[in-house]
């Protein structure tokens, strides 16, 4: 089984080379691990720099972003490699932290996971330290982040505060600051506990567990919504707002799914230099649903077709002689198998070997005036026809 247009671009021959020689950055510039200033990610991070850049640039957040992990699946051996009990998806991986905007999923920032060994633990804690990192470009625009219970805390809300951005997140309710009130709490289901401290809020909701929020913005009321079940309930208005708002990640991670390329290497840089290539192009699927205002959008899947159609566009113009050498064989094309064939004469009393014949005595020594026109190779009419288009190993 195979797809005839990748053939029709590129060979396999030519694709595995280009990987084999694949490089994003200087190997010789790299530090040893033994010496300081070594970075696990040398041979990536031009690209995942580039195109936090381009990120940026090319699109304008909206009021609500969120900030959570992403895991890129890699079985191999790295020290980057992570295994993480929640994810469904796939568990074992390299983790990323994500600036993603909440309802259209579009990933903004990316930050790689370098373990603890490389990277400065901050004294506020890990969590602290990634959302101040990846919104410190983003302070004093009025943007409302949402996190979840890893990275909440309550210095974390006062100082984005303090720094012109709202923040709304679950916390752990042992967190430093917190109301020691609220850690042997007994609420009955329904009942609500609101404390401030300046404007910070702190909601202790009892829903099938306790649940706990710190939010600067939305007040103590309740709010009535649907629950999945579709009954009708009154929840705080931080849960609502947290429950519409913290998904962004996730949403890109399910756009990313759809096309995330599923291939094995032993090479941790290469799981994540294809992962940043998806990114960007689901990316692009945002910005044209956001930017172009037509009645018959495409959708997902026939806008990454469209993308490669556009990008192998010249490569076919320019390379046209280049891919008559390098186009695999036609009879080694399905299509031989499962289309209609018809034997014809060869035009302009043209002469061709006969495909099957190859190898063998007649082989050498005749040509026929015979071809198959869809497939544009020669076959004798008295029996290598039929077997080219009906076995799938001719040869044999």
């Amino acid at each position: 089984m195979e797809t005839p247009n990748f053939a029709q671009v590129m060979s396999r021959n030519r694709f595995q080379a280009i990987l084999q020689f694949l490089h994003c950055n200087n190997n010789e510039t790299a530090v040893p691990h033994d010496q300081p200033g070594y970075d696990p990610l040398h041979k990536i991070s031009p690209v995942i720099d580039i195109l936090n850049q381009t990120f940026a640039e090319n699109y304008r957040l909206n009021q609500d972003v969120c900030v959570d992990e992403r895991v890129v699946r890699f079985k191999g051996r790295h020290q980057l490699k992570q295994y993480l009990s929640n994810k469904k998806a796939h568990k074992w991986g390299i983790k990323l932290w994500v600036l993603a905007e909440s309802y259209t999923g579009y990933t903004h920032q990316i930050k790689v996971y370098k373990g603890r060994r490389n990277e400065a633990r901050s004294e506020n804690g890990q969590g602290y330290q990634v959302v101040t990192e990846l919104m410190t470009p983003h302070f004093n625009k009025e943007h409302h982040v949402t996190v979840d219970s890893f990275f909440t805390s309550p210095k974390l809300v006062h100082d984005l505060k303090d720094n012109g951005t709202f923040c709304t997140g679950t916390v752990i309710k042992t967190r430093l600051g917190m109301p020691k009130s609220y850690r042997n709490a007994k609420l009955q289901k329904g009942d609500m506990t609101v404390k401030y401290q300046g404007q910070l809020m702190a909601v202790l909701w009892a829903d099938r567990r306790l649940v706990t929020i710190l939010t600067t913005t939305g007040s103590a009321c309740k709010v009535n919504t649907t629950n999945s079940r579709g009954t009708d309930v009154a929840i705080p208005s931080a849960v609502k707002r947290y429950n519409y708002t913290m998904g962004g990640v996730d949403l890109g991670d399910q756009l990313l799914l759809q096309f995330e390329p599923n291939f094995k290497s032993v090479k941790m840089w290469r799981k994540l230099l294809f992962h940043q290539l998806v990114t960007a192009a689901v990316n692009a699927f945002i910005c044209y649903k956001r930017t172009f205002v037509v009645e018959t959008k495409l959708d997902h899947l026939k806008f990454h077709q469209q993308l490669c159609q556009d990008l192998l566009g010249n490569h076919r113009d320019g390379t046209r002689n280049q891919q008559i050498r390098t186009v695999r064989p036609v009879h080694r094309q399905l299509a031989r198998i499962t289309e209609r064939h018809f034997p014809e004469k060869i035009p302009d009393e043209k002469r061709k070997k006969c495909v099957v014949c190859a190898g063998t005595e007649r082989f050498r020594k005749s040509r026929i005036q015979w071809w198959c026109a869809t497939c544009k190779v020669g076959l004798c009419i008295d029996g290598c026809f039929r077997r080219y288009h009906t076995r799938i190993n001719f040869e044999e």
